[in-house]
């Protein structure tokens, strides 16, 4: 796991959903009900970007078939069986970053360091 800086331009537009990319990884960065969050990109269901979705109730919304997800413990709706993965977020002075794992092309080139 690595920690890396939000865009200042991400957090200035305060989109309720969007999708970003550093250090190699996708996620989705969300803001609901003036909080911040960090989960994975794509929908474990059908794989559906996240990031069409929306926020309801403090649950994504996948925008293929509806599934939801908790924003805080990760966990899908009763009967769906799934859930996504939260990445930490940590404020750092004005700065806002994200926690995610190493893609698998970095963890290789690191060994080679």
């Amino acid at each position: 796991m690595k920690w890396h800086k939000i865009p200042s331009s991400a957090i200035r537009t305060k989109t309720p959903v969007q999708l970003l990319q550093l250090g190699g990884q996708k996620f989705c960065l969300i803001y609901h009900q003036g909080e911040w969050h960090a989960t994975s990109y794509k929908c474990p269901h059908a794989g559906a970007n996240l990031a069409d979705g929306w926020c309801e109730e403090g649950k994504i919304i996948c925008p293929f078939h509806r599934h939801s997800f908790n924003l805080i413990d990760d966990k899908g709706t009763k009967g769906q069986n799934n859930a996504i993965r939260i990445n930490r977020l940590e404020s750092r002075k004005d700065d806002l970053y994200v926690e995610l794992p190493e893609s698998m092309i970095n963890k290789l080139l690191n060994l080679f360091k």
